[in-house]
């Protein structure tokens, strides 16, 4: 049941954005040009799990390191020219990611650690600048909030077919040796 899920939610996050015609088109502009079902389609098979609690940890740890990733990418925007060197991006990256584990650990969300340095990273890396910048990071954080939403829906809509633990206490079979 786990791969129908994950299908279906992919399916579904591919499908939010293209009745608004938001297919990365930076012809749109702002937010909407950098917006796309990507990060929606992967946050989605992240967080699908066998069971709605285990997404749902899945997808707070998710939304934290999101939340962590984004805010110190943005920070080190914010240092304006000197980020623009690759040994000071290079150290910057670093930093930012060490921060970021060391945050996520801190609010004890080991399971955040991976997208609080994926989100910094990419928001460095990714060559745009200026404005674009925090344009791009926007838009992978609202495709990220999508994807964990739909995940959440789709394992609340769709039954866990797993079987439960017994309720019989267990008794162990006598064989003829041990009479």
């Amino acid at each position: 049941m786990r791969t129908v899920k994950t299908a279906v939610s992919v399916m579904i996050s591919y499908l939010v954005f293209v009745p608004f015609g938001l297919l990365y088109r930076e012809e749109l502009g702002g937010v909407w040009g950098q917006m796309g079902p990507l990060y929606a389609c992967i946050a989605c098979v992240v967080c699908m799990q066998s069971s709605l609690g285990q997404t749902m940890q899945q997808g707070i740890s998710r939304f934290i390191g999101v939340a962590v990733g984004g805010t110190l990418g943005v920070l080190v925007l914010a240092l304006g020219e000197p980020v623009r060197y690759p040994l000071v991006k290079a150290l910057m990256l670093g930093v930012v990611c060490v921060a970021g584990v060391w945050l996520c650990l801190l609010l004890k969300r080991p399971a955040a650690c991976a997208m609080a340095c994926i989100v910094p990273c990419v928001i460095l890396v990714n060559g745009m600048t200026g404005v674009e910048r925090y344009y791009y990071a926007a838009a992978r954080i609202i495709e990220t909030v999508v994807g964990v939403a739909i995940a959440f829906g789709i394992n609340a809509a769709l039954p866990d077919h797993r079987e439960g633990p017994s309720d019989e206490p267990w008794e162990p079979v006598e064989d003829e040796e041990t009479k």
